[in-house]
C-alpha cells in the first residue's frame, strides 16, 4: 500500500493514528469540485444531524428544484416559512436565506479566493447561523485548507475516542490540544478519523 507523503508523516507522529490510516488504506484529499455557494448550503443542512440525513434532505430539496446543485436564484424570491417547508429548521432557513441574498447580491463566488483566511472568516462568521464548524468545513471540503480540525465535530471526537487517543466525555479543548501533534495535516487526520467510524 502506498500512502502520501502526509499520511507518512502522521503515521510517524502518531501511534493512534497510523493504526486508524493502515485500517483505511490511503484516501487522497481532494476538496470537492462544486460551487461555493452548493457546498455552503450543504453544511448548513448538514448542522447537527447526519451524514445520511443532510444527504436525504438536500436531494428532497434539489428534486423540488429539478436542480442537481444549489444556487442563490432558487431561494432569493422565497420567503424563510417557504424554505422551511421544504424540510429545514428555522434557524437553517433564515441561514439559507442570508446566504442566498449575499451571493445573490455581492457576487460573493467570484470574491472568496482573493480574501485572507481572516477575512474570509469574518465574512462567513457573520452570516445567521454558520459559526466555527461550519466555517472550517467549508475551508476543509471545499478550499482543500490541508490543516483544519474541528473539536466541536461530535463525529470527530467519538473518531478518536474509539482510536483510543482521549478518553470519553474529555473536554473539547482536550481533543483540540491532542490534534496539535497532526500540525500542518490535521484536515487528513479528521478524514481519516470520519472514515473510520463511518
Amino acid at each position: 500500500m502506498k500512502y502520501t507523503n502526509e499520511e507518512i508523516y502522521l503515521m510517524k507522529k502518531d501511534k493512534f493514528l497510523k493504526n486508524v490510516i493502515q485500517k483505511n488504506n490511503s484516501i487522497k484529499f481532494k476538496p470537492r469540485k462544486t460551487s461555493y455557494f452548493n457546498s455552503l448550503i450543504n453544511i448548513v443542512i448538514s448542522q447537527f444531524i447526519s451524514t445520511t440525513a443532510a444527504s436525504a434532505i438536500s436531494k428532497k430539496i434539489l428534486i423540488y428544484f429539478n436542480a442537481k446543485t444549489f444556487s442563490p436564484d432558487q431561494f432569493i424570491n422565497l420567503s424563510i416559512k417557504e424554505i422551511k417547508s421544504l424540510g429545514l429548521s428555522t434557524n437553517k432557513s433564515k441561514s439559507v436565506k442570508e446566504i442566498s441574498e449575499i451571493f445573490y447580491e455581492s457576487n460573493l463566488a467570484y470574491k472568496i479566493n482573493s480574501f485572507s483566511e481572516a477575512d474570509l472568516d469574518e465574512i462567513l462568521l457573520s452570516i445567521y447561523g454558520v459559526g466555527p464548524w461550519s466555517v472550517q468545513m467549508f475551508k476543509l471540503f471545499r478550499l482543500g485548507y490541508t490543516d483544519i480540525f474541528s473539536s466541536k465535530d461530535a463525529a470527530l471526537r467519538k473518531g478518536m475516542e474509539v482510536a483510543g487517543m482521549i478518553n470519553s466525555n474529555s473536554p473539547e479543548d482536550a481533543y483540540d490540544k491532542y490534534s496539535e501533534k497532526w500540525i500542518p495535516y490535521r484536515s487528513i487526520a479528521s478524514i481519516h478519523l470520519w472514515s473510520s467510524i463511518n
